[in-house]
């Protein structure tokens, strides 16, 4: 049987998140690193080892991707609605401590044009190192190629009841928004601040990252099988062109395919995270309650790269 490396980081420890001036300390993570294999039995697949890692706040970004207003899926709705309240503590505490933070709510910059910090996106200088396809969708890394996910959302993912669903439509219609893409902004309760950056372009975000000297990325917002994954400035993308990128699991959700109904929400995720790691991907897994005191930081970059994660208590 063919075995194969690949290299996993999960925290050992928790994190407390200091109150401190903006950008004047660092992060200190004690992660357990994870060599994935195939072993002959099936009952072990991932020996570890810890090692300690240290982040700047100036050069560490959190990116929001795709927390919109509405969804064309009522449960997604629902799903938002639940972690925006808890997302907006993170990124403020986030914010107080350095990080730059990146509200991407892809087709909706309209919405935004007069905002500083949409202007400061756009007006971002062009990066030397900027990767030549960093502007669109990424839809495969190549250690995606021989693997398979639990959960095919190539449908474009609603799990909701078709009852819900149906009076959702019509909700839509009656708002005079379009029921397949009725997005037009980001959730309200997540805070856009002045010194925040507003972009859903991958080359924009780039120059920004780059501009800044930030190499730390964490991602959160849904979905992570879908956008979280394959949008530009989203988990492939940073991790292939070399970004330490993280993935924020009790921010994120999986989306599940039409008529899934027989798979709870949180049996699909467990199943996709096991996926990754056997796929060798950016690692994701929700944790039952992401109202909970702690909230875990989790993923990482690409291939035989080093994925990390940390549980961060606020």
């Amino acid at each position: 049987m063919r075995h194969f490396i690949s290299f996993f980081l999960l925290a050992a420890v928790t994190v407390v998140l200091p109150t401190v001036e903006a950008g004047g300390k660092d992060i200190e993570l004690t992660l357990r690193k994870r060599r994935a294999f195939d072993p002959p039995d099936k009952k072990v697949d991932y020996q570890e080892e810890k090692l300690t890692r240290v982040w700047s706040p100036k050069q560490s970004a959190v990116i929001v991707c795709d927390m919109w207003d509405t969804h064309h899926c009522y449960n997604a709705v629902k799903r938002v609605e639940e972690m925006a309240p808890r997302m907006n503590e993170v990124l403020e505490k986030c914010r107080s401590m350095g990080m730059t933070i990146v509200h991407a709510p892809s087709s909706c910059m309209d919405a935004y044009k007069n905002h500083p910090a949409r202007k400061r996106a756009k007006d971002a200088p062009t990066a030397k190192n900027l990767p030549k396809d960093i502007g669109v969708w990424c839809h495969m890394i190549p250690s995606e190629e021989k693997g398979k996910y639990p959960i095919d959302q190539k449908d474009g993912g609603c799990d909701s009841d078709p009852a819900d669903q149906a009076k959702h439509k019509e909700a839509l219609i009656k708002m005079g928004r379009n029921p397949g893409s009725p997005w037009k902004s980001q959730i309200a309760v997540l805070k856009m601040h002045d010194q925040d950056v507003i972009s859903d372009s991958g080359v924009e975000i780039w120059n920004v990252l780059e501009s800044r000297g930030i190499n730390n990325v964490i991602l959160l917002g849904v979905h992570t099988n879908m956008c979280v994954l394959g949008r530009p400035f989203g988990l492939r993308q940073m991790a292939k062109n070399g970004k330490n990128v993280v993935l924020m699991r009790d921010m994120t959700y999986d989306v599940q395919p039409e008529g899934v109904a027989v798979r709870k929400p949180l049996q699909g995720h467990r199943a996709d995270h096991r996926a990754h790691r056997k796929i060798r991907l950016p690692d994701d897994h929700i944790r039952p309650d992401h109202r909970r005191q702690g909230v875990q930081v989790q993923g990482g970059p690409e291939l035989t790269r080093l994925l990390v994660a940390t549980s961060v208590r606020l």
